[in-house]
């Protein structure tokens, strides 16, 4: 006789009766794990059915007797013939769609389960899903990357009855008889629950269906991951303003939610998880939610308390994941551990032999050569070009690089995703592991999703592309590593079926500011056009523009008084700036005017390469005795001087003028001699200038402008170019800023 596997006992039953008897007893509780291949289960005919095989098929048993029926029109319920097989009576009338001989059918399949529509499909050969793999590098693969025959079997039995063979096949059934519930053969319904209830299957797109003649919809998604739970209903008693209830209860599983700065995005990403846990009854476990960065994450998991057992990782956290083989990930052979930029660098310098030049870093440039290679999935050859020869050889050097890696079981970030989207493209098994646990996902910050990211995230969301993202293509931050309004712009051709539900209100800025901004955006020439509206109500519409002069810190401070004067409080006020180091003059000034400040920069601002080299040369300047030998160094080191790097020690072991320039007379190098000698006599008139009255901002400007600190500074942020950090120069300005805060150069740091 059959039996059934039942995932409450970890046992078999003859019959549902005992299934359900079993889940009585154990109140729902599964001890029986899931099976890793129960993720192929509702993708193919499977080889090894649930329900066991046996010398032959008990005729009539309720167990196994599917009933192969049309059901409601709103389910879409297909059948799988084979060539020249008459379909059922109830399918007569249905379009026929023939698989494995003639055009692919994908974007016929596509359009037809989006719409709910029944069809015939003769498939001519066999239906395997997630067998296909691909061994090019992800660079030539690129992020609209798909598996077309996976995406057309998945089509084909995610929602239909397979008839090909002498007994009718509907895994989905199955699986829901394994939960315990009892099939139905009078189309009163497909399977009635534990509970007695009767239900619908939907085997379709992810989505949500209200109850059919009074009978609730249970979607293949709920049942994989093991619940027989009806919804409860797709309405939210949270408080969103219309625009965020729309997005939040949108009734599809793919969804554009176009979200400006301020629009509460946050709000809708953690009630949408909440919502289709709590409301559309779907597992945890097929829901992923991925957040930015670790702080977002953070944030995210502080506002889901309520919803345990829900996924919120970064993109990092999930590539680490399945590499490593952690739940809920297939197994992989090894861990691997994960070195941070210095391991990188030591690395880095091993491989490639960089010439001795001051002020520069060009190790810098090959760690934003090798993440441009992997996050933006450009050929190697491509990004050494790109370069103008600062990366002369990386193309050679960037296997190597990652053969290291590999060798010594090491990943760096970068690393990460590149290794999970190989193990991803090639191994089917540890596909659809990782698919099943991503039936659902939400993906913050969708604009700055990099080319590799993408590909991540839809080789994650499968067939079904269930994927509901958040963000704002005018706010596309990273396109230096190829992030691209193009992902939001094109959404629907990503994710095709995907629906819309743009964010329009502003709750965060005053009404002038959100005007003014959204003026400025109109001007974006690739975007996804958009209504921004203001939220507050407040009459002063807290937008002014103030000509900053000559002085745009004064301009800054006089600002923050007035609005003081007028009845705010500090801590109503926010301060912005361009760049972080130029808060440092806005921070001082307030705290010298006695106003409480939070945030700003900190001690670190100090340690920065040119405000180093500024305050070094004031000290230096501002000695009337002897100079500290770190000064000294410092000072000669920048600006630049082109000298042996030795000699450039023995300078920074002086401790006046005239020791520097007896070192100069030991020299034997007139060239050596000559930069030691200009050193000398630069020192001294850095000293003349603030002994005679020279003002801290005055020698600064000689400094920067005279003596070329200024352009020693810039050629270190060519070795920046791409990157969105600060400039090294935009540090300069914020020194020479406080500078006319403090005249004295010898207290400047008092």
């Amino acid at each position: 006789m059959p039996s059934i596997s039942c995932v409450y006992c970890g046992g078999s039953h003859a019959s549902a009766d005992e299934v359900r008897a079993c889940w009585q007893r154990s109140e729902g509780t599964q001890v029986a794990p899931v099976r890793p291949d129960d993720a192929l289960l509702f993708d193919e005919p499977p080889a090894l059915p649930l329900v066991e095989p046996a010398d032959e098929w008990a005729e009539g048993s309720p167990t196994l007797t599917v009933a192969v029926h049309r059901g409601p029109a709103e389910l879409g319920r297909n059948v799988i013939v084979s060539p020249g097989q008459p379909a059922p009576a109830d399918w007569a009338d249905a379009p026929r769609v023939v698989v494995g001989a003639g055009p692919s059918p994908l974007t016929q399949l596509r359009s037809l389960a989006a719409t709910r529509t029944s069809v015939v499909i003769e498939v001519h050969g066999d239906l395997v899903v997630t067998a296909e793999s691909c061994t090019q590098p992800p660079h030539q693969v690129g992020p609209r990357h798909e598996f077309v025959d996976d995406a057309i079997a998945h089509l084909c039995v995610s929602n239909a009855f397979d008839l090909r063979s002498e007994i009718p096949r509907w895994p989905l059934v199955e699986r829901a008889i394994q939960l315990g519930a009892r099939s139905v053969s009078d189309g009163r319904g497909d399977v009635q629950l534990p509970t007695g209830e009767l239900a619908w299957l939907d085997g379709g797109p992810p989505r949500f269906t209200e109850p059919i003649d009074g009978m609730p919809v249970l979607h293949r998604v709920a049942i994989e991951h093991g619940s027989l739970q009806p919804p409860v209903g797709n309405t939210t008693a949270a408080e969103l303003a219309p625009d965020q209830l729309e997005a939040v209860t949108h009734d599809g599983g793919a969804a554009r939610i176009i979200a400006p700065a301020g629009s509460g995005k946050t709000r809708v990403l953690t009630e949408r998880a909440r919502h289709l846990v709590q409301q559309w009854r779907i597992p945890p476990t097929a829901v992923c939610l991925v957040a930015f960065n670790k702080r977002a994450q953070e944030e995210i998991q502080a506002r889901t308390t309520d919803v345990p057992g829900l996924h919120v990782r970064t993109l990092n956290a999930i590539a680490l994941a399945i590499i490593n083989g952690a739940p809920p990930f297939a197994r992989q052979p090894a861990r691997l551990a994960t070195i941070d930029e210095g391991q990188v660098r030591k690395l880095i310098q091993q491989m490639v032999r960089f010439p001795r030049k001051r002020n520069s870093d060009p190790v810098a440039t090959w760690i934003e050569a090798l993440s441009m290679a992997r996050l933006g999935l450009l050929d190697p050859a491509t990004v050494e070009a790109r370069y103008d020869g600062e990366v002369e050889g990386f193309a050679e050097v960037f296997p190597r690089y990652r053969t290291t890696l590999a060798r010594a079981g090491q990943v760096d970030f970068d690393e990460q995703v590149q290794r999970a989207i190989e193990l991803l493209l090639t191994d089917p098994a540890a596909r659809a592991t990782a698919q099943r646990a991503c039936r659902f996902m939400l993906v913050d910050e969708f604009q700055d999703l990099t080319p590799a990211h993408l590909l991540l995230v839809r080789l994650l969301a499968g067939p079904d592309g269930a994927v509901f993202a958040v963000g704002d293509d005018d706010q596309t931050i990273y396109g230096y590593n190829g992030a691209d309004p193009a992902w939001l712009i094109d959404f629907a051709t990503l994710f095709p079926g995907a629906g819309e539900h743009p964010l329009e209100v502003n709750y965060r800025c005053p009404a002038g500011v959100v005007r003014a901004a959204d003026t400025l955006l109109r001007h974006n020439r690739r975007r996804v056009p958009k209504t921004i509206r203001a939220g507050a109500t407040d009459p002063h519409d807290g937008f002014l523009v103030a000509p900053a002069g000559a002085d745009s810190v004064d301009t800054t401070v006089q600002a923050i008084h007035t609005a003081i004067a007028a009845g705010h409080q500090p801590t109503d006020i926010a301060v912005l700036t361009r760049v972080n180091s130029l808060l440092a003059p806005v921070q001082v000034a307030l705290r010298v005017d006695g106003v409480p400040v939070s945030g700003g920069v900190g001690s670190e601002f100090v340690d920065r390469t040119a405000v180093r080299a500024g305050l070094a040369w004031l000290r230096v300047a501002a000695s009337s005795g002897q100079l500290d030998s770190a000064d000294v160094a410092e000072a000669f080191r920048r600006p630049a001087r082109s000298v042996h790097p030795r000699i450039a020690d023995w300078v920074g072991e002086q401790r006046s003028v005239a020791d520097i320039r007896r070192l100069a007379q030991r020299l034997q190098n007139e060239r050596d001699t000559q930069q030691v000698v200009g050193f000398a006599l630069d020192i001294e008139r850095m000293q003349r200038l603030a002994s005679t009255g020279g003002s801290t901002a005055a020698i600064l400007d000689a400094l920067r402008n005279q003596m070329g600190l200024a352009r020693t500074i810039a050629s270190l942020d060519t070795h920046r170019r791409g990157m969105n950090r600060a400039a090294q120069n935009d540090d300069l300005t914020a020194l020479a800023q406080l500078a006319t805060l403090h005249p004295v150069p010898a207290s400047f740091e008092g």
